[in-house]
Parts: C-alpha cells; structure tokens; sequence
C-alpha cells in the first residue's frame, strides 16, 4: 500500500533554495528554474532529511531519475556544497551519509595498504640469512595502527553493525600479521587452496561490511561501488598470501 507523500515544508524547502544560491547544485549546469530531488528516493526513506535532498533543475533531475548521474554522484554534489561559499548554509552541519562514504573508502585504502605491507615482511624472513629482518616490522605496525584508526572512525560514523562488519574485516588482517610476526608454518607454507579459501574468505568479508555500510546510507549495494577506482585507473592489486608466487608478475 502506497505511504502519502507529504509536501516539503517550507522551512527546509528555503534552506535547500539557498544552500544552492538559487541554481541547480550541479557546478557545471546552475540552471534554473529549479526542483527539488530525495538523493535515496522519497519511497525507500519516507521523509523529508536536509541531507537527503538536492536541488537540481528539471533537466539534471530527469537525468539522475533515469540513472545518468547516480546516486554516489549526486552524495558526491551534496558534499561539495559544503565547501565555503557565500550561499552555504548550516557551515558547520556536517553531512552525515558522505562523511561515512569518506570513512568507508579510507577504510578500504587504509586496508589494502596494510594488505600490502604483510607479504613484503613474509619476503623479508624468506630471504633473510640473520634471523628475524627486525627493520621490516615497523612498516607493517605503521600500517596497522592506521587502519586500526580508520576502523574506529568508519565504526563511529556507521551504527553497530557496520562497526562489527569493519572490526571482522580487521581482525582478519590482524591474524594473518600475527601468525607472521610469530614465525607459523601456515603463513610462510600455504598451498594454492588455502590461498584460494582465504581470498574467498577475505572477499565475503568485505562484500558483508559493503552490504552494512549501504543499508546505512539507504542505499541497495549495486548503487555504491566497492572499490573506489584508484586514480590511475588500474584494478587493486592481487597480493599473494606467504610467498609462493610473491614474486611473479600479474598476468
């Protein structure tokens, strides 16, 4: 049964108006005349939220109702309207759904950094005829200090289950760094199966926090990518587990 639409109140239909000084928010478009658009359509949230809702003229509207301009786009023209400007209001509001899709994508940067530096600390001890390489370690804490602080920043700005998806992920890499710092068998030895079962495992973890993350943003997980593309453009890397193969290109 189909809920009523409520008219946008009046207060908060001006603050929108003026937020974009009276132009479509697009930078590149400031058209008018002007409506105003729900980011996460009015059917899925049932409300009326400042940080929902755009203005855009009629022609971006019937764009990004048909998809030409998603929804992570449009997040994206929401924040930008933050940045000082003379029209700004609230300039100290902060906007809650693109500072949890910042935290998510540092989280995600921050990992895979850390994802990088464990096999370099691997390679060290395999090739390393005096013991323990003790000057690898530091790059591998370093990185995992940072992603320990982009984990309690993505959990503060999610509720409690994206904070349990992203402390899962965590605790994973946190494992696998432990069991190399204590020199077992299982992280210099691995086949190619188990190599195979912890991507998988890897992958469903992070597939588990991108499905928390986008129910907190109201968003269907199809409508927010899962890896940012970096700037370059190229895939994230695949990083081997142990060393077998740690040293053979990507075909």
């Amino acid at each position: 049964m189909a809920t009523h639409r409520t008219k946008v109140p009046r207060p908060l239909a001006r603050q929108l108006f003026v937020e974009v000084g009276h132009r479509c928010a697009i930078p590149t478009c400031r058209a008018t005349p002007l409506e105003i658009a729900h980011i996460v359509p009015w059917h899925r949230v049932q409300r009326h939220d400042f940080q929902n809702m755009i203005v855009l003229c009629p022609n971006c509207h019937t764009r990004f109702d048909r998809g030409d301009i998603d929804r992570q786009a449009m997040f994206h023209y929401k924040e930008l309207l933050r940045l000082p400007n003379p029209n700004r209001v609230a300039p100290d509001d902060p906007s809650p759904r693109a500072g949890l899709i910042r935290a998510y994508r540092m989280f995600q940067s921050e990992t895979i950094r850390w994802q990088e530096s464990i096999p370099l600390l691997v390679s060290a001890v395999c090739l390393s005829s005096f013991g323990f390489p003790t000057g690898n370690l530091g790059p591998v804490r370093i990185a995992a200090s940072v992603a320990r602080a982009a984990t309690d920043k993505l959990g503060e700005l999610g509720d409690e289950d994206v904070a349990e998806a992203a402390n899962n992920v965590f605790d994973w890499y946190r494992c696998w760094a432990s069991d190399v710092f204590d020199l077992l068998p299982s992280a210099f030895n691995a086949t190619e199966d188990d190599y195979e079962d912890r991507r998988e495992e890897r992958f469903m973890l992070f597939a588990d926090l991108h499905e928390e993350v986008c129910a907190a943003l109201d968003l269907d997980p199809t409508e927010l990518d899962f890896f940012e593309a970096r700037r370059d453009d190229q895939e994230l890397p695949k990083v081997s587990l142990g060393t077998r193969g740690f040293w053979e290109a990507d075909e």
